[in-house]
């Protein structure tokens, strides 16, 4: 087979077709900052995991119509890219993607960034209000237990839930803490010489508001206070760390940006899509899926759920999985599909 190949014209890319000689437009959708937005890249991922629900379908006869409609789900997903088109007064064109049709499986790779770029979209909005307010100082704070095999994950998310809420209850807690946003992330070591091989680990990533004069007040909690707070709400006393810190701007970074950095992939495709370990690859898939189906993985409170609401946000995980921060700097001067080209394995556009 003869490999297309590709030119650039104006910065932009076009692959050649080697039987007829026409010229299709790649999709480039540079952000703000200068970087390639990677949806070729996700969407190639996201078949990988198509074929791994499809594998799972083969060996679970009594389940194959759950896995094989996942599967299915997963292979349109992002087929039609939809973009408004802005323009510069200097004449630099610039996209923003209005329409992608998601297929909301939550190991979708191409899903998951849309919806870490959504979280994070919100987040910035939400914390640039309260700055402005000029109320509140910050605090990561990341819960953790010990690592679970596959066949425990799901009833020690569970368990992690309602612990949550339960922390959420204690009264050292509600004093010290004015909004909250709690993000879940789960990774699998997949490392074959580790003693805690194919176990999971499941986390929470919490963002606090707390007021300025917190760390100076009596209602200041010390890292060994949460450690027993967590280790209480959790009835598990085999809990050894619990991280709390301060979040600081760094250097050419706002604390907006900072907090934004924090907004996670759920988890990572790969830790459950593994090249060459198939086996592994389906179970880990198997396992996740019915961990996350129906989960609630991001969630806020306090101000900054009210702040949520005064935005009129959608839901992060359910709504339309858009980026929905500002437009780029220019006049809107039309639309511009791309549609994914199996052959290619890229995305082109549409005349």
């Amino acid at each position: 087979m003869v490999e297309p190949e590709i030119v650039y014209v104006d910065e932009k890319r076009y692959i050649i077709d080697p039987q007829t000689g026409e010229q299709k437009e790649i999709l480039s959708d540079i952000s703000s900052v200068g970087k390639e937005r990677p949806w070729a890249e996700h969407k190639r991922e996201s078949l990988s995991v198509e074929q791994a629900y499809r594998g799972v379908a083969e060996r679970s006869p009594l389940e194959k119509e759950y896995w094989t409609s996942k599967a299915n789900r997963i292979s349109r997903c992002g087929d039609y890219l939809m973009f408004n088109l802005y323009e510069s007064e200097s004449g630099k064109q610039q996209l923003k993607v209005k329409h992608a049709n998601s297929c909301r499986v939550r190991l979708c790779p191409l899903c998951s960034w849309r919806r870490s770029l959504k979280i994070g979209a919100h987040m910035r909005k939400i914390i640039d209000k309260m700055q402005e307010q000029n109320k509140y100082d910050y605090l990561l704070l990341t819960l953790t237990v010990p690592n679970v095999p596959a066949e425990e994950l799901s009833a020690k998310l569970t368990q992690m839930l309602k612990a949550w809420n339960n922390l959420l209850k204690r009264k050292a807690v509600q004093l010290a803490v004015k909004g909250w946003y709690r993000g879940l992330e789960i990774t699998h070591n997949v490392n074959p010489f580790s003693l805690s091989y194919d176990t999971y680990h499941p986390h929470f990533h919490v963002i606090l508001a707390v007021n300025k004069t917190y760390f100076k007040s009596a209602n200041y909690i010390h890292q060994p206070e949460w450690l027993e707070l967590w280790q209480q709400a959790m009835q598990d006393y085999s809990i050894k760390e619990v991280d709390v810190r301060k979040i600081r701007k760094s250097e050419g970074e706002s604390i907006i940006g900072a907090i934004c950095e924090l907004s996670k992939y759920t988890v990572k495709s790969g830790d459950y899509i593994l090249s060459n370990d198939w086996k592994l690859t389906l179970d880990s898939v198997e396992t996740l899926d019915a961990a996350l189906t129906k989960r609630r993985l991001v969630a806020f409170g306090g101000v900054m759920k009210e702040w949520h609401k005064k935005l009129n946000l959608d839901d992060e995980i359910d709504g339309e999985l858009i980026e929905d921060g500002d437009s780029p700097n220019g006049e809107l001067i039309g639309e511009v599909c791309y549609a994914w080209n199996v052959g290619y394995q890229q995305y082109l556009k549409k005349n």
